[in-house]
C-alpha cells in the first residue's frame, strides 16, 4: 500500500493490487475512508488560515502526514471503480472519456469500456495501455489529451488523468475548470493552457509548457512551481525541480494520418510476373508455384511516414494447399534483396509466421494461427519493430513480433508460393503514415 501511495510501485504489482481490491472488501473500504476524510477536510478547511498558535509540529512530520492523506485520496479515486460498497446493488458511473485511435494503434483497456460510433468510451477508473500508435482522449468537452505509445493512462475523472508511463500532450480550454495530470513523481495543474508530459521508469519526469501557465508539484510536497509558456521542469531528486527550455516538437498535436499506396481491385498491368502462371483478376490473385512483384514509387515508409500497414486477405486456393513444407505469402524487398516475409513460412509448421531474415530463425506464434484468413502486418521504421495481427484495422493484439534494423525501407513487394504450395489473395491493402502532426 505504501508503494502505491508513494507512486513507486511497478505496473505488474499495481495490476495485482487492483485485483486484490476486487477480492478484499476491507482493503477497498480503507481507501474509501481515506477518500472521504480527504474530501471532508478540503470542504471544511481549504483556503483557511489556522487560528492561534496551534501545536508545534515539525514541517517534516506535517508534510509526511499531509502527503500520505493526499496520496491515499488520489489512489482512492483511481481504484474506486473496482470496488464500491452501497446499501443497494452496485451502480456503474456514467462518467466516460471518448477515445479515438490512429490506424496503427495497438491497445488494451483494463476496466469498463463501451463503443460510441468511431470512439471507444473509457469509464471512470479504467486504464488504457497503448502499446503502439496514438490515442486522442477527451475526458470532458473542454479537455483533451494526445497520447503516444507505449503509454499507460488512467481516466480518474473529467478533470484528472494519471499518466503512469509514456508521453502525452494535454490541453484544457475551460476558463472556469482545470485539468490535473499526475505521474508517479509529480502532478501538473493547468491554468487554462496546453502542456506536454513525459514519464519513464529510467528517467526523471518532465513537464513542458506549450501555452499559458502550469503549476508543477512534486508528490509529497505542498509547494507548486509555476511554469510559463516555453519553459519546462524536470524532477531533480526528491526535493527539486530543474527548469529548462520546453521542446514542443517532442509532443504530437493530432492523430497521425495514413494514406493508401495500393488496394483492390487488382490490375494485372501493375504486377510483374517473375515465374509461374498465376491467375490475376480484379478480385483475386491465385496460383501454385508463382511469384509476382509490384514496385513502390519510392522506398516506403519514407519521408515523414514512419509506419507501414499491410493487410493481406488469404483465400482458399482454387488448387493446392496454403500450408505446406514450402512457403506461401507476402515479401518485402529492398534493392533486390528480400528483407521481410509473412504468411506460411518454409518448414513443416502449419501456421502463419514471420521471417525477418538476417539469419534469424522463423518466428512462430505462441498459439498456431492456421488457415486462409486476413492478417495485418505493422512495421515501424524508427524502431524496426514488426508485428502480425489477425484481421484488419483497428489492430488486435499481436500474435507474432520481430525486429528489422531501424530505418529499413522497402521498394518492392512480392506475392507468391513455392513449387509445393498455393496462395490465393482476395484483397491487399498497403498504407503508410505515422508521421507526427
Amino acid at each position: 500500500i505504501q508503494q502505491v501511495l508513494d507512486g513507486s510501485i511497478s505496473q505488474p504489482a499495481f495490476d495485482q493490487f487492483q485485483q486484490r481490491l476486487r477480492l478484499e472488501p476491507e482493503l477497498a473500504k480503507n481507501y474509501g475512508d481515506y477518500a472521504l476524510l480527504h474530501h471532508s477536510l478540503c470542504e471544511e478547511y481549504e483556503g483557511q488560515v489556522p487560528a492561534g498558535n496551534g501545536v508545534p509540529v515539525s514541517g517534516r512530520a506535517f508534510s509526511a502526514k499531509f502527503a500520505f492523506i493526499a496520496a491515499a485520496a488520489a489512489v482512492a479515486l483511481l481504484v474506486a471503480v473496482f470496488y464500491r460498497e452501497s446499501p443497494s446493488e452496485a451502480q456503474v458511473s456514467p462518467m466516460v472519456a471518448a477515445v479515438r485511435f490512429s490506424p496503427d494503434a495497438v491497445w488494451q483497456i483494463d476496466g469498463s469500456t463501451g463503443k460510441s460510433g468511431e470512439s471507444v468510451e473509457l469509464s471512470k477508473g479504467a486504464t488504457l495501455q497503448l502499446l503502439h500508435g496514438q490515442a486522442s482522449v477527451a475526458p470532458s468537452a473542454s479537455a483533451s489529451a494526445l497520447i503516444e505509445g507505449p503509454s499507460t493512462l488512467t481516466f480518474v475523472s473529467d478533470e484528472s488523468l494519471h499518466l503512469a508511463e509514456g508521453r502525452g500532450r494535454f490541453r484544457s480550454d475551460s476558463p472556469g475548470g482545470h485539468l490535473e495530470v499526475t505521474t508517479p513523481s509529480m502532478s501538473a495543474v493547468d491554468l487554462g493552457t496546453e502542456f506536454g508530459i513525459e514519464t519513464h521508469r529510467d528517467a526523471p519526469d518532465e513537464l513542458h509548457v506549450l501555452d499559458g501557465k502550469v503549476g508543477m508539484r512534486l508528490n509529497g510536497k505542498n509547494e507548486r512551481h509555476i511554469l510559463a509558456a516555453g519553459r519546462a521542469g524536470r524532477v531533480a531528486g526528491t526535493d527539486g525541480i530543474e527548469e529548462f527550455s520546453a521542446d514542443e516538437s517532442r509532443f504530437a498535436k493530432s492523430l497521425s494520418q495514413f494514406h493508401t499506396l495500393m488496394t483492390a481491385p487488382f490490375v494485372k498491368a501493375d504486377w510483374r510476373v517473375d515465374y509461374g502462371n498465376p491467375s490475376i483478376s480484379a478480385e483475386r490473385i491465385d496460383g501454385v508455384n508463382y511469384s509476382v512483384f509490384r514496385r513502390f514509387s519510392r522506398p516506403e515508409p519514407g519521408g515523414e511516414n514512419s509506419v507501414l500497414l499491410a493487410t493481406l486477405e488469404a483465400k482458399t486456393p482454387s488448387s493446392g494447399n496454403f500450408h505446406t513444407d514450402g512457403w506461401a505469402g507476402m515479401s518485402f524487398f529492398s534493392k533486390g534483396t528480400e528483407v521481410l516475409f509473412f504468411g506460411d513460412a518454409f518448414g513443416p509448421e502449419r501456421t502463419w509466421a514471420l521471417d525477418v531474415k538476417q539469419r534469424i530463425p522463423i518466428i512462430l506464434p505462441g498459439n498456431l494461427v492456421v488457415g486462409a484468413r486476413t492478417v495485418t502486418l505493422r512495421y515501424d521504421r524508427k524502431s524496426g519493430e514488426v508485428s502480425l495481427h489477425e484481421g484488419r484495422v483497428p489492430l488486435g493484439p499481436a500474435f507474432c513480433t520481430g525486429k528489422l534494423p531501424p530505418e529499413t525501407a522497402f521498394d518492392e513487394i512480392r506475392i507468391g508460393a513455392s513449387s509445393s504450395a498455393a496462395l490465393a489473395v482476395g484483397s491487399l491493402t498497403v498504407s503508410v503514415g505515422g508521421g507526427r502532426q
